[in-house]
């Protein structure tokens, strides 16, 4: 007697039929469902050293422009305290340069690496977006079409 093996495809599955794809090829909500859970698990796993690289690139030329910022007239509250525009321009050098040092890094869904400012503390966070997205036109993390630019899952704070 002969051993073989049969493979009938995937039960339910009908023949030239895609399960993640739409015929046009653009993904069904299973596949971009999909996509975003491997884009997760790739941010968690690649968000700290992606951070640190851009991070220590950058650090020379955040110095001199914090040395800039801080002897500009009002960069200083009366309390001596940092005022909120010194630090959304500190907050959007920082992530214009760090995203400048990770634009070739795209997950597996295939958007890139992008640093997005963080709103009322000093920082940037990572975030994920599509191909050639112009980043100037993020306002406080919503899109100028009003969808949310990035989720809490698919960012990491530096």
């Amino acid at each position: 007697m002969e051993n073989s093996l049969y493979h009938h495809g995937i039960l339910g599955q009908k023949w030239g039929v895609r399960r993640y794809q739409n015929e046009d090829g653009s993904l069904t909500e299973a596949g971009r469902a999909r996509l975003s859970k491997k884009d997760e698990k790739w941010v968690k796993k690649n968000s700290d050293k992606i951070t640190e690289k851009a991070t220590k690139k950058v650090s020379k030329d955040m110095k001199k422009y914090q040395k800039e910022l801080l002897n500009q007239p009002g960069a200083v509250n009366k309390n001596g305290k940092l005022s909120a525009k010194t630090i959304n321009a500190y907050n959007q050098r920082m992530a214009q340069l760090m995203t400048e040092q990770v634009s070739n890094i795209s997950s597996p869904s295939g958007q890139v690496v992008k640093f997005v400012a963080k709103r009322s503390e000093i920082g940037v966070m990572m975030a994920l977006a599509d191909q050639g997205y112009n980043m100037d036109q993020l306002k406080n993390g919503v899109w100028t079409s009003g969808k949310i630019a990035y989720k809490s899952t698919v960012l990491d704070k530096v």
